[in-house]
């Protein structure tokens, strides 16, 4: 299962869940501050609404209207960095 991280228009992502190429899930939701509690809370309700371990995720990216030197990339990065530091302390 792979996790996109799609920014969309300002202030709003959408979360993707897809499995090879089929789309499994969606969820959008909106910010305007606190990106990182919002993002950990929606990936948490779109991984409980399918059932998946976090740590089962093959591939989690970033996609979409967001420019790299912007503090929400760099935020969304550091939530995969942390997922996969996360994966490598279970082996």
């Amino acid at each position: 299962m792979d996790l996109i991280i799609n920014f969309k228009d300002r202030g709003k992502i959408e979360l993707q869940l897809k499995c090879g190429r089929v789309l499994t899930d969606t969820l959008t939701f909106e910010f305007e501050a606190n990106l990182d509690s919002v993002l950990i809370t929606a990936v948490d309700k779109i991984l409980k609404r399918n059932r998946i371990n976090p740590l089962s995720l093959k591939t989690i990216k970033v996609s979409g209207n967001v420019e790299k030197s912007s503090s929400a990339y760099k935020i969304a990065q550091t939530f995969i960095e942390a997922i996969k530091s996360s994966k490598y302390a279970k082996l």
